[in-house]
């Protein structure tokens, strides 16, 4: 099976799945807009007016960052619980391209429905908070793009103790949570907090994307390195714990 299969046969299946829970796909955008919208308002009511605009242009931006982070932390995880549970995880192991090749198509498929789904309500969201950002998104996918490999590698870190112990309930949770906040970190310029998953692509993003600073190619690296960094310690522990489902007989089981 080559790639471009692969893919094609994912981006189908995306595609059937969105069509056949159309209604979860349409109440799970209009749920996360309206509870913005409240936040939105809420915080425009206590807000000072002489830092209104820049306070409520931030939220607008990081309620965006925060959408893709979750769907690019959850595409890998939803990946192999969802295989689990649905019972055909075993198949995908056994596929002549691999597990991990799946794992990896099918996380570019989720990435991509991300980045359009993020877009299409960050039109719904400033339309309905009456907000418009002067926003280039494609300096905005450029800086996500790059920055996610390190929310992929938080899922493939969770994903591999859901081979073995199956139920990670809690930590995904804990780890969504985790989410909001690194959004409203400054993982730049360098400093402890461009250690934490994601943060430095959120400087990167606010400063080059939102408040159209000058592109620094120091701050690139520092986003390259943690999103790196991030990756092969998710993958490492996945492969470990994909190694231990294997030597126990537990990749079939739930």
């Amino acid at each position: 099976m080559s790639w471009w299969l692969l893919f094609k046969n994912e981006v189908k299946l995306q595609a059937f799945d969105m069509r056949q829970y159309w209604f979860e796909t349409v109440a799970s955008l209009v749920v996360l807009c309206g509870m913005f919208v409240a936040l939105f308002y809420g915080v425009k009511s206590f807000a000072f007016e002489g830092g209104v605009g820049q306070s409520l242009d931030g939220l607008v931006f990081g309620f965006l960052l925060w959408a893709f982070a979750s769907a690019a932390y959850m595409s890998v995880t939803r990946t192999v619980v969802d295989d689990t549970q649905k019972g055909y995880i075993e198949q995908l192991f056994i596929n002549p391209k691999g597990f991990t090749a799946i794992l990896f198509v099918k996380t570019m498929v989720e990435l991509l429905s991300a980045l359009l789904f993020m877009t299409l309500m960050a039109y719904l969201v400033m339309w309905l908070t009456g907000n418009w950002l002067d926003i280039n998104f494609l300096r905005f996918f450029l800086v996500l793009i790059i920055a996610a490999p390190s929310l992929i590698g938080l899922g493939l870190f969770v994903s591999g103790f859901a081979l073995v112990f199956k139920r990670v309930d809690t930590i995904g949770h804990m780890l969504a949570l985790a989410l909001m906040a690194l959004v409203a970190l400054d993982g730049l310029p360098f400093g402890p907090l461009s250690f934490l998953p994601f943060t430095p692509g959120v400087s990167l993003a606010r400063d080059w994307v939102l408040q159209h600073s000058n592109l620094n190619l120091s701050d690139v690296l520092i986003v390259i390195a943690n999103s790196a960094i991030y990756f092969a310690i998710g993958s490492v522990v996945f492969k470990h714990f994909e190694k231990v489902a294997k030597r126990k007989n537990l990749i079939g089981q739930y």
